[in-house]
């Protein structure tokens, strides 16, 4: 049967799915994952794929979570795990195209951010890829300078998905960075990888500070770095406020480029206190922002991080607050 019947096939034995997302055979897909790298995280490895009917398209290859098994537990709470992300729909989240399921190969297949990150867009390439597509999609999306008005825009745009997240969906992300800030034409950003691996339990012997600070460093709220705690949609909303910071300072979340390096929080908060735009602006904006809106953008990222949970606003109150900056 040719690669278009299957990936638009339901999969009859697939009884345990209840959406209507493509499911496709994991024989077709193996080939892909030999070139066209695009980049790599702590439960996948992400490769650039064409599918009948989906020009360009990001196949999400799964790793092994945490653990040096996976079960069939784990399986099952994939497929539920699609069944959920196959009923999201807006404007600002990445959308799941389809998947496969096997013994030897699960994979999610998302649109592909033609940008790029917005990590990568204001930090420049990441390293640990060998892949010739990541190097190259990096470079195009290092290339860019963000004015005000587009930071702005990706900030309102974030906001909204993952407002749509909690108030629409009810599913915290659990993973908000840069990284999953992805961006497309017309540099319209949409929220990635939410809410697929991430709920995953640890491993009973695992230190749950150590499990989740690798890929997370800078964006961690003060609760789950003293107790292990992460609080749904208020973690989320702390990981935003960083991400705030990143788009006004040009700085990333563990700011290595400063001796010694520094949380990047820890840096900027007591500069957006004392109101000194000067002091924390991103340079490469040079003069070309208006003052007052970047003090109500720190604010608004102030906010965002604060130390008590109960004092973050909810994300609808965030994307409230950024529209009125953008005007829209």
């Amino acid at each position: 049967m040719g690669w278009r019947a299957w990936f638009f096939r339901r999969n009859k034995t697939d009884s345990s799915s209840t959406s209507n997302t493509p499911v496709f055979a994991a024989k077709w897909l193996s080939p892909l994952f030999k070139t066209l790298l695009i980049g790599r995280g702590s439960n996948a490895t992400v490769y650039r794929a064409k599918l009948p009917s989906v020009p360009v398209a990001a196949a999400k290859r799964l790793g092994t979570p945490r653990s040096s098994t996976w079960s069939a537990s784990n399986d099952a709470f994939l497929r539920h795990q699609v069944s959920v992300l196959s009923m999201l729909r807006h404007d600002h989240l990445v959308r799941l195209l389809g998947y496969a399921i096997a013994p030897d190969l699960r994979v999610l297949v998302f649109e592909f951010a033609t940008v790029g990150t917005l990590h990568d867009v204001l930090h420049g390439p990441r390293g640990n890829d060998d892949g010739q597509e990541s190097a190259s999609s990096r470079s195009r999306a290092a290339a860019l300078r963000l004015s005000w008005a587009q930071r702005t825009r990706i900030a309102l745009d974030a906001a909204r998905g993952l407002q749509y997240l909690h108030e629409t969906a009810a599913v915290p992300h659990w993973g908000v960075r840069s990284t999953n800030v992805l961006l497309f034409e017309g540099l319209r950003a949409k929220i990635a990888d939410y809410d697929v691996l991430d709920q995953l339990p640890p491993p009973d012997d695992a230190d749950h500070a150590g499990v989740w600070s690798g890929t997370a460093h800078g964006y961690l709220p003060p609760e789950f770095q003293m107790s292990g705690q992460r609080i749904p949609f208020k973690s989320d909303v702390y990981s935003f406020g960083v991400v705030l910071l990143e788009l006004l300072t040009g700085r990333m979340s563990w700011d290595v480029t400063m001796d010694p390096h520094v949380l990047l929080l820890g840096w900027a908060t007591p500069l957006l206190r004392k109101g000194r735009v000067e002091r924390w602006i991103d340079p490469k904006l040079g003069t070309q922002y208006p003052a007052a809106g970047d003090r109500e953008l720190g604010s608004i990222a102030l906010q965002c991080v604060h130390n008590r949970p109960r004092s973050r606003p909810t994300m609808g109150a965030v994307a409230g607050l950024i529209s009125r900056i953008v005007g829209d």
